[in-house]
């Protein structure tokens, strides 16, 4: 007779199943630590893991991006660079990370479950647990070469985007959305200045305050044996309790119990100078702040309406600016989901001479939308092709749920009832009732008539100049101050 699973510090917190999907939503919760596990059984070949923490910081120094790289490079047991790897090759397993603005996850990404809960406690000792070693931080995040120049892959990976167009306009677009206080406005990725001077020391505290148990969510979606897995983290829970903070310490939720981001005042139209040797076009950014990302309902209508407005060629601003007048060669929209959902519209390749025109030109046509009837035929047909895409997307990618559950475990609430939310494409039901009225009105409260940041991205050769000559002084000037003994 088979003996009795053995019991473990994780709750089930909930269980439901996606009425469009075969995917089944599990939560658990360690008891012991406050370690969050969310499973979505699906079928099919892969299982894909993706360890999130919310990572925030109220400076440009990089520390979350540094600690993306450094966890690779060794763990408590596993001291040594590329073991990590290896170890995940055969078990048919590929690793990554990223670092986005608000949080940093970890990817595995394995044929089979087998290998998968092979791996997945030494790739948590890498993140939980890591070395950390001064000789790390020196490779993987700065240092100065023989030559006198600055290298280290943190390092060189910034320096390739803190002077392009993007990377300044959107930077200066936070630090104009956002106040001091609040940790969006900062470049996560760390500018090149602070790189220099960012210690290991300080990379260890940060490591210390948000890499812990209770503000880890391990996101699990494929065929997964849960009896397994919660005995395979409850093992490494207990060996890491000597290592990580006391799981009863105080604890502030980052984000969630940190200083709200304030409403916009007023409008504000700035200009950013990027290097650029062709000065015959630049670029319009124009952000607002959106409706919460745990308003089901409008976080789905600002959707829907934005791909009425931009959604294709045949969208009122596509088809005014880019098909008949030909003053932008495209216009791109984006959301950032948060307490306060970043929109932001994107005009590019307009001449340099008329960006603010063109500026005009955009509310000009915002504002018209607004105060007449708006095309309800197809406001519905988006309403419905949104739905679509929806359950085409669930059947055609097995990571499609990761980034709703990674926003709710980071802004969503506690008990699990905005997860929840996941279960259903109800809201689309609901805006199919709106009428042209709620519409309009939508669109006057978060676009039209809200308060925004526009950057008018203008090209200059003389930038460009001024940028790799002053490089060019840094780096002679450091080579000077170190002399022959110090470039050793």
């Amino acid at each position: 007779m088979p003996s009795a699973t053995k019991k473990t510090h994780f709750k089930t917190l909930q269980k439901f199943q996606a009425d469009y999907s075969p995917s089944v939503f599990t939560q658990y919760e360690s008891e012991r630590t406050g370690m969050r596990v969310v499973v979505v059984d699906q079928p099919g070949p892969k299982v894909l893991g993706f360890f999130t923490l919310a990572t925030e910081i109220h400076d440009d120094s990089g520390a979350p991006h540094t600690l993306e790289h450094l966890c690779f490079m060794g763990s408590k047991s596993y001291r040594f660079k590329g073991v990590l790897d290896k170890l995940a090759t055969r078990a048919y397993s590929n690793t990554n990370a990223w670092t986005a603005t608000d949080h940093t996850a970890y990817t595995l990404d394995t044929a089979g479950w087998e290998g998968f809960a092979q791996i997945l406690p030494v790739y948590l000792e890498h993140v939980l647990v890591p070395t950390l070693t001064d000789a790390g931080c020196y490779t993987e995040v700065h240092h100065v070469d023989g030559t006198g120049h600055d290298a280290g892959v943190v390092y060189s990976e910034m320096q390739g985007v803190q002077n392009n167009q993007g990377e300044l306009m959107d930077l200066r677009s936070r630090r104009l959305l956002y106040p001091e206080d609040v940790g969006f406005r900062y470049e996560t990725g760390g500018m090149m200045e602070q790189l220099r001077r960012l210690t290991a020391d300080r990379i260890r505290e940060f490591h210390r305050e948000m890499y812990q148990p209770k503000n880890l969510c391990l996101v699990i979606a494929g065929e997964v044996e849960h009896d397994d897995l919660l005995q395979i983290l409850d093992g490494f829970e207990g060996s890491i309790l000597e290592d990580i903070p006391k799981p009863d310490a105080p604890f502030r939720r980052p984000w969630v119990e940190s200083k709200q981001t304030p409403p916009l005042r007023k409008s504000v139209i700035e200009t950013v100078e990027f290097p650029e040797e062709d000065e015959s076009s630049g670029e319009i950014m124009v952000s607002f702040l959106g409706p919460s990302c745990n308003d089901v309902i409008q976080t789905a209508a600002l959707n829907v309406l934005l791909i009425y407005l931009a959604g294709s060629s045949a969208s009122i601003l596509e088809n005014t600016i880019v098909e008949k007048e030909q003053i932008a060669s495209a216009v791109y929209y984006s959301t950032e989901y948060r307490p306060d959902t970043v929109i932001t519209f994107t005009l590019s390749s307009v001449a340099t001479g008329k960006l603010s025109q063109v500026e005009k030109r955009l509310f000009e046509l915002l504002h018209k939308a607004a105060a007449t009837a708006l095309d309800m035929d197809y406001m519905l047909e988006c309403v419905r092709r949104q739905r679509r895409q929806m359950k085409f997307y669930v059947e055609s990618s097995g990571s499609f749920f990761t980034d709703s559950i990674i926003n709710d475990f980071l802004f969503g609430n506690k008990d699990g009832s905005t997860l929840r939310d996941l279960g259903s494409l109800k809201e689309y039901d609901e805006l199919e009732r709106w009428t042209d009225r709620q519409w309009r009105e939508f669109l006057k409260k978060w676009i039209s008539d809200a308060p925004h940041v526009t950057i008018l991205g203008v090209p200059s050769a003389k930038l460009s100049k001024k940028l790799k000559s002053e490089e060019k002084a840094r780096v002679a000037k450091q080579k000077k101050d170190l002399g022959e003994e110090g470039l050793k």
